[in-house]
């Protein structure tokens, strides 16, 4: 003999929204959509960026972000956001603005954005960097109130992959560094 079920309408409620949004977010493996956008400008200006010596090539790369999170490269440098960093979608903005100096430029909009809940993972491919400063390395960011470069807690080194990772709290200036100086 078959016996009803009955569920509650809330659940079915409940779990139909949730659905609908996470079939609306941004998951980390879905294709790129087209409001992600990568540009390479060329001018015969050099640009500074905060004192190093600049080239001629900017590349940047635009990306919103869902509350499922996403990934975001440009140049040497990868952004992981995993799910729950942020409370509400926002737009990503990554810029090494000289591929030839391991600076990154990270932007978030809107501004109240700029606070994780979870920290967003910054790596950084490091093949061109000396293997004996590689061992040292680690993430750095510029502090504009100090104007001074600080190691970012909880940077890691990766020898077998050749990269050099930190946890982020927050958007800034980063660069890889060893020994107080950007690396490669």
């Amino acid at each position: 003999m078959l016996r009803h079920v009955r569920i509650p309408k809330g659940f079915v409620l409940g779990l139909t929204l949730l659905l609908a949004f996470a079939g609306c977010s941004n998951m980390p493996t879905q294709p790129l959509p087209p409001s992600e956008s990568a540009v390479s400008v060329t001018s015969d200006a050099p640009e500074q960026i905060l004192g190093f010596g600049g080239t001629s090539t900017t590349t940047t790369r635009t990306k919103t972000i869902g509350l499922l999170g996403g990934v975001i490269s440009v140049g040497d440098f990868t952004v992981v956001f995993p799910p729950g960093a942020l409370t509400a979608p926002a737009t990503v903005t990554v810029s090494q603005p000289d591929l030839a100096r391991p600076v990154v430029n990270l932007g978030i909009a809107p501004a109240s954005a700029n606070k994780f809940l979870v920290p967003v993972i910054l790596t950084a491919n490091a093949k061109q960097m000396d293997r004996t400063l590689l061992s040292v390395a680690c993430i750095s960011y510029y502090n504009p109130t100090t104007q001074k470069w600080e190691d970012v807690a909880g940077s890691s080194v990766s020898l077998l992959n050749l990269t050099v990772s930190a946890p982020l709290w927050h958007f800034s200036t980063y660069r890889v560094s060893s020994g107080g100086k950007a690396g490669w």
